[in-house]
């Protein structure tokens, strides 16, 4: 008897832990970076999107859904979930620094740099170690391809 006891007990905390503690707008959250990540970002959208849906007052669903349209190359559609996430959380580096990268892509180098520049300002490691956001900034040898030289021009 007791050792069926214990099987049940077992079984019950196995089923009813399952997910304690995270909604379901964190569950949509972690399969749209899992589908992303996974290289589905069709399904990652639908993620995203559904995370919205449950909870429009976080920025981070908006940031992963402009991230995917991101990688699917549609930055003009990405800008205003970038936006959106900025407006809930306006110290949200990260956001900033995409949507820096999203600009770029449009050939809107001034908000690029603009975008760049606050997300360094309110992370100054977001680039640690020095990587895309230094050779943008750069003004050496080899890096002509840099933000700042592509709008010069």
């Amino acid at each position: 008897m007791k050792r069926l006891l214990f099987t049940l007990l077992i079984a019950f905390f196995m089923f009813a832990g399952c997910g304690v503690g995270v909604s379901d707008y964190d569950h949509a959250v972690l399969d749209g970076m899992s589908n992303l990540n996974l290289s589905k970002p069709e399904k990652a959208y639908e993620d995203f999107s559904r995370a919205i849906d449950i909870d429009p007052s976080r920025a981070d669903g908006y940031v992963g859904r402009a991230n995917t349209l991101s990688t699917l190359g549609r930055y003009a559609e990405a800008l205003p979930d970038y936006n959106r996430a900025i407006e809930i959380d306006p110290k949200l580096a990260n956001a900033y620094a995409n949507r820096g990268s999203a600009h770029s892509q449009l050939g809107q180098y001034k908000k690029a740099i603009a975008d760049y520049e606050m997300a360094l300002e309110l992370d100054p490691k977001i680039d640690d170690p020095p990587g895309f956001m230094d050779r943008l900034f750069s003004n050496e040898p080899n890096t002509d391809k840099g933000i700042r030289n592509i709008w010069s021009i």
